[in-house]
Parts: structure tokens; C-alpha cells; sequence
């Protein structure tokens, strides 16, 4: 197994195996067995996934899957998925120029239009303590473009930097990434996120709300940027949930 060195966190524990079904998986039954905060990181995933049931190609010692466990209040678990967003923005910068970076809402990473960075957060009650696990899948290696059923093309750290990425090093940007962002003000972290999402509004998107597929143009964001809301031709607004959006049509390029 790989080896890893990322110094004290404020998560306390951390966990490596070698092979698991999924991280977050064992994050929660760790929280099960009474553990209050943790990092479980995987070589290799069996049954690693996505928002709403999708699958996360997970090969062994090819990229990083981690994730984070801790309790939390309502205001940060409220948060979560925004304070994730960024931190996984922070961390791929450091590797791949900002201006060739896009934060997609609700928290995938994009870097040349191409998906480098999947998030799953939930949420779960124990014992009347609130916890929140964060999932953070990043490739560090492009995967087999043909081997996987893509809904987003992807893309790696090292296609992307044209160098190779250490584990290790893309862990040690995203932990200290994501206690940064765990630390900031809900004024703060609605600041960043607003500006790193700005770029979607107007663009061209395909979404599903109450189960039918409806096609329109991004008019903003609702609720503390919980929702989107799409503009039909027609003019009617549609407010869309966290994985409803199915393609983005950028300039000159659908992806």
C-alpha cells in the first residue's frame, strides 16, 4: 500500500486500506462504532459513487479518494458541499493554473472543460450529534477514456499539469484546503463560491426537475446557491436541485 505523511489535522484520526467499497462507506461506519472525526482514504474503490447513485471509476493506486468525517453544526453542514467546493478548487490550483479551472455547481471541479474532480457529501445523525462526511474523488492519472460510461469527459491532475502528481501531495493541498475553508465565515465562503460560479450564468444547460428533462439558459441561484435556476425559452423559471444538471453547452463546444 501507499504511504502517506501529511502531518497533525484537525480530523484526528486517519485510516488508509488498500481496497474498500467506498470511503465515505467506511466513514459512516466508523461513526457507527463511535469515532467523532476521521480521514479514510482507499487505494482502490469497489463500489465508489457520486451524487444521486452515479458510479466514480475507482482503479487501484491511480488517483485519490478520500474522505472526511466530523460532527458539525446546521450552519456548516448547511455549507458543506460549498466549503468542499472550494477546497477541492484550492487544492487542484495548486497543480493547474486557476484561469484554466471552473468550479461547476453545485461542486465538481472542471479544468479545460474536462472533469478532474468528483464531491459527495452526506449527512447523518448519531446519538443526537449531527456529522457530516465529505467525499472527494480526484484523478490524478486520465482513466481509460473508453473503460467507464463518462457523463463528463475526464481529465487528471497529470494530463492537466503535464508532470505526474504524488497522492501525497494532492492529499496534503486538499487537507489543509478544506480546514482553511472548514475555519471561514458563512459571509466568506458565500463570497468565494458566488464568484467561482458566476461564469455558469447564461450559459446554455439541461437539467430535470419533477422527473422531466428541461432545456434553458442559467438565470442564478437560489438559497444561499443551494438550487439553480434555469430560464426556459418561454421564459418560465425552473429551480433545480444538486445533480440535476445533465450538460453545459459552452462556447464553440458541448460538454
Amino acid at each position: 500500500m501507499r504511504t502517506y505523511d501529511i502531518g497533525p489535522t484537525p480530523w484526528r484520526n486517519f485510516y488508509h486500506f488498500g481496497v474498500l467499497d467506498s470511503t465515505n462507506a467506511e466513514a459512516i461506519r466508523l461513526i457507527g462504532k463511535g469515532i467523532s472525526s476521521g480521514i479514510v482514504i482507499a487505494d482502490r474503490q469497489t463500489a465508489g459513487r457520486g451524487r444521486g447513485e452515479k458510479s466514480w471509476h475507482s482503479p487501484a493506486g491511480k488517483n485519490l479518494y478520500v474522505s472526511f468525517f466530523a460532527k458539525t453544526g446546521r450552519e456548516q453542514a448547511m455549507n458543506a458541499a460549498k466549503i468542499a467546493g472550494l477546497a477541492a478548487y484550492d487544492a487542484v490550483t495548486a497543480f493547474v493554473p486557476a484561469k484554466r479551472t471552473l468550479l461547476k455547481w453545485p461542486n465538481d471541479l472542471l479544468v479545460d472543460k474536462k472533469k478532474l474532480c468528483g464531491i459527495l457529501i452526506q449527512h447523518l445523525t448519531r446519538s443526537r450529534d449531527l456529522f457530516t462526511v465529505t467525499g472527494i474523488g480526484i484523478n490524478l492519472t486520465t482513466p481509460g477514456k473508453k473503460a467507464f460510461e463518462w457523463v463528463w469527459e475526464p481529465t487528471s491532475l497529470e494530463e492537466a499539469s503535464g508532470g505526474a502528481v504524488e497522492t501525497n501531495a494532492a492529499l496534503k493541498e486538499l487537507v489543509a484546503a478544506l480546514a482553511r475553508w472548514s475555519h471561514a465565515t458563512a459571509d466568506e465562503i458565500e463570497a468565494r463560491y458566488g464568484k467561482l460560479v458566476r461564469w455558469m450564468v447564461g450559459a446554455a444547460v439541461t437539467g430535470r426537475t419533477g422527473g422531466e428533462e428541461v432545456a434553458g439558459s442559467v438565470a442564478g441561484f437560489g438559497e444561499g446557491h443551494r438550487t439553480l435556476l434555469l430560464r426556459t425559452a418561454d421564459g418560465a423559471e425552473h429551480e433545480i436541485s444538486a445533480g440535476d444538471i445533465d450538460r453545459i453547452t459552452f462556447p464553440g463546444r458541448r460538454t
